[in-house]
């Protein structure tokens, strides 16, 4: 690790994630690279050459305030400063500035109180091509300076899963730290209410046998290689169960693979990863499995022989709305850095529309 990302906004928020990347520079003798993206917002009759010339002058004397206190500590720093979208400014600097590694906080400016679907680091997640260290913004948990770090790894025994042991090492290389493996067996679940539902056999004896033994091969493959490693295999519901582990091991990091079975392409609100990242309070290591060469499991192709297949009406809450625009937004950016046919994208945001304020008794259609 020579070159960790650190992607600021000026606000407090964002300003949460310097003391782990200044810690994981310190410690790898790596270059923290400090980016701030701004935009200026003018009405029509503003000039908009001085509204931008104002924006990244601000944009660069905080900038400059921060590399300065960074240095005073003996690190080794670079800063850019980016007129452009932030996940874009992101993005293109983690590639040419060639970064091991980003860490930022998960809100910024906006300081809400969870990772939606859309928001900066979201987006940054799915599309960055190298690991990512989020620092929640309810964090409460500061890193040890007397003692190694412990890195707790959830694993599901796939090998995309298991794409952030590798990860994992870039916190924990110093001496005496601690990988803690852990494999949680969920019960099949089933509906409270309602008919139809099938009965899934569920051993849960012999389903925590083969996970511990799995647990302890990639232990003993760890501890050859000079690490130290413990694990434990537990029941429950996965991001519940993480975060608990968490807690009782005093982890100081959570590294996990943002899919581990579903390989799904997105990470998606609600997920293991995420519900880990709302519970745990200590910062998430998330790597896609794509970042390190493994192909991601595409879903079955649907069924396009109708060349005009017939229009579905939904009927939305203006909550699920947002949501679905914010979708396409980013599908769309997606598509523009691919270059592929954006049409089909841009008509269907144009439909959706721009939705109204949350009502409650209302709801929004869309087709």
């Amino acid at each position: 690790m020579k070159r960790i990302l650190l992607p600021l906004d000026g606000s407090p928020l964002a300003e949460q994630a310097i003391p782990y990347a200044a810690a994981l520079a310190r410690n790898a003798g790596a270059c923290l690279i400090l980016l701030r993206a701004t935009q200026a917002n003018t009405l029509l009759d503003v000039d908009a050459y001085d509204a931008q010339a104002v924006v990244v002058s601000r944009a660069e004397h905080d900038l400059e305030a921060v590399e300065t206190r960074l240095r005073e500590t003996g690190l080794q720093t670079e800063a850019y400063v980016y007129y452009e979208r932030p996940v874009l400014a992101i993005l293109d600097a983690a590639r040419r500035r060639q970064a091991d590694l980003i860490v930022m906080s998960t809100h910024g400016r906006s300081g809400l109180g969870r990772m939606v679907y859309g928001s900066v680091a979201d987006d940054t997640l799915r599309h960055a091509e190298i690991p990512v260290l989020l620092v929640p913004a309810t964090l409460d948990h500061a890193w040890p300076a007397d003692r190694p770090l412990t890195v707790l790894v959830p694993l599901d025994g796939s090998e995309l899963a298991e794409t952030a042991i590798e990860n994992a090492g870039l916190l924990a290389d110093r001496p005496g730290a601690r990988l803690h493996l852990l494999q949680v067996v969920q019960p099949p679940s089933y509906p409270l209410y309602g008919d139809g539902y099938t009965y899934i056999p569920f051993d849960d004896k012999a389903e925590r046998a083969a996970a511990r033994q799995y647990l302890q091969a990639q232990a003993e493959k760890l501890t050859s290689q000079g690490q130290q490693t413990t694990f434990e295999v537990a029941t429950g519901q996965p991001d519940l169960v993480i975060a608990r582990v968490a807690a009782e091991q005093q982890a100081d990091v959570i590294a996990m693979a943002t899919h581990g079975r579903g390989g799904l392409a997105r990470l998606v609100l609600g997920s293991v990863a995420t519900g880990a990242l709302r519970r745990a309070h200590v910062p998430l290591l998330l790597t896609r499995p794509a970042t390190l060469g493994h192909p991601v499991p595409l879903p079955p192709a649907e069924d396009l022989t109708d060349p005009e297949p017939a229009a579905i009406t939904l009927n939305l809450t203006p909550s699920e709305l947002v949501l679905v625009r914010r979708a396409v937004e980013s599908l769309l950016l997606d598509s523009r850095q691919k270059e592929p046919d954006e049409s089909q994208l841009c008509s269907l945001l144009a439909r959706l529309g721009t939705p109204e304020p949350a009502v409650p008794a209302s709801a929004h259609s869309a087709r």
